[in-house]
């Protein structure tokens, strides 16, 4: 249910963005049109008209044509008054032509007139086979304003720089004469898209629903079907996994599971590059106690000390088993040799505790622990029995030592077998 509602807002927000992708798109395609439409006029009037006349008499070729007898329309004049008519017939429409160097006649509106048309020149004099467009709010209404620049030609060159009027004389073939602008409302745009929208998320809101309550029937059905058989199938399972992991005296986890986890924690760690620390515990002269005490007693005692080791490591993934005999292992993923010596510490303040009796221990009146601790980033080439032997020879190393004591080694201090 969590995977549908995710992929459900994900659709959601994927057709949102998509709609205004389509937007912005629709909007893109209609301004390149229009503009390239109104150049291909200005170079049609200009190659087809004005490249004429240059030889007729009594026609003279103006941006002030309209005080001249005979006077015609330079080719800017001429495109500049037919976007004014295009934007007076078409609502919201706007045509603009500016410059860094309008014509006399047009100082005061030819120029940029605002933030957008000003970042529009200086971007398309650094581009001019690009092209510049910007979504704007104005008064409430959604404008897609939209900018090419206009490159001057062998033809444009020439009358630029000889016209007595020209505000610059020194025009090469290929600048910038100008920007071209087109500022088109897309309020009628988006409204299509939001109703397409609308349609979209009302199925997908109506298959989500269909598929919850299919799932809700599908997990009904089976929860009916094998209620019976899980409750079965899990007595016999916690029979079997009693039977197989724990040791019945103690009830911690017997040797078989402690090689099962020792190997797979060793992998899972090498995966990680994890650190992997064996704790291993060894009851201080448990003969001696079985035979001044009793196998009875020898068994409660060794049931008291499975507890307080267990109850002293609970961190997740530890794992306190009872090794063999009178002999425990702790198997502790992600800690390192000085977290592994604290559990340590507090097993043997554990065991302080319990004041179990011990009259023939040679160095307490009590029963004590020896504790060897190993810890190692496990590496490919060595087997999860390395680690048990380090810690192993620590164990040994703190009986020797006198008992009742803990001994840290890391792998490195040894002389490592490799598998």
């Amino acid at each position: 249910m969590l995977l549908l509602c995710v992929g459900t807002g994900v659709a959601l927000s994927g057709t949102f963005e998509l709609s205004a992708d389509l937007v912005d798109a629709q909007a893109l395609q209609h301004a390149r049109i229009s503009v390239h439409t109104v150049k291909e006029a200005w170079f049609l009037y200009s190659q087809a008209v004005v490249g004429r006349l240059d030889n007729v008499d009594n026609v003279t070729v103006s941006p002030e044509y309209h005080h001249i007898s005979g006077g015609i329309p330079v080719p800017a004049t001429y495109t500049i008054e037919l976007g004014e008519r295009v934007s007076k017939s078409e609502k919201g429409l706007s045509f603009r032509l500016f410059s860094n160097y309008p014509f006399p006649n047009r100082q005061g509106s030819g120029g940029p007139q605002n933030l957008f048309e000003q970042e529009a020149l200086n971007y398309l004099q650094q581009h001019p086979s690009d092209f510049y467009y910007q979504k704007t709010k104005e008064q409430g209404q959604l404008l897609f304003r939209y900018a090419e620049a206009i490159q001057m030609g062998s033809s444009c060159v020439k009358c630029h720089n000889t016209w007595p009027g020209s505000p610059k004389t020194d025009w090469q073939e290929g600048d910038i004469r100008g920007v071209i602008e087109i500022t088109q409302p897309i309020d009628a745009f988006v409204a299509q898209a939001q109703a397409g929208l609308k349609s979209i998320w009302s199925t997908l809101i109506i298959i989500g629903c269909l598929a919850v309550m299919s799932l809700i029937l599908v997990i009904s059905y089976l929860q009916n079907t094998n209620q019976i058989l899980q409750a079965r199938v899990a007595e016999k399972t916690s029979a079997l996994a009693r039977l197989a992991h724990l040791d019945s005296l103690t009830e911690l986890a017997n040797r078989r599971c402690f090689d099962q986890v020792l190997e797979q924690e060793w992998r899972r760690m090498e995966r990680q590059q994890r650190p992997l620390a064996l704790m291993m515990c060894d009851v201080d002269y448990f003969k001696r106690f079985n035979d001044s005490y009793g196998h009875q007693a020898g068994d409660r005692c060794l049931q008291k000390i499975a507890h307080a080791i267990n109850a002293n490591v609970r961190r997740t993934g530890d794992l306190a088993t009872r090794y063999g005999g009178e002999e425990f292992a702790v198997i502790m993923p992600n800690t390192d040799h000085r977290q592994a010596c604290i559990v340590a510490e507090k097993v043997q303040r554990a065991m302080l505790d319990l004041e179990i009796e011990h009259c023939q221990s040679e160095i307490a009146d009590h029963v004590t622990l020896s504790i060897g601790v190993a810890s190692t980033i496990p590496q490919p080439i060595y087997h999860p029995t390395h680690l048990v032997q380090v810690a192993d020879t620590a164990l040994y190393e703190a009986k020797v030592n006198g008992r009742n004591q803990i001994i840290v080694k890391l792998p490195d201090t040894l002389e490592s077998q490799p598998t």
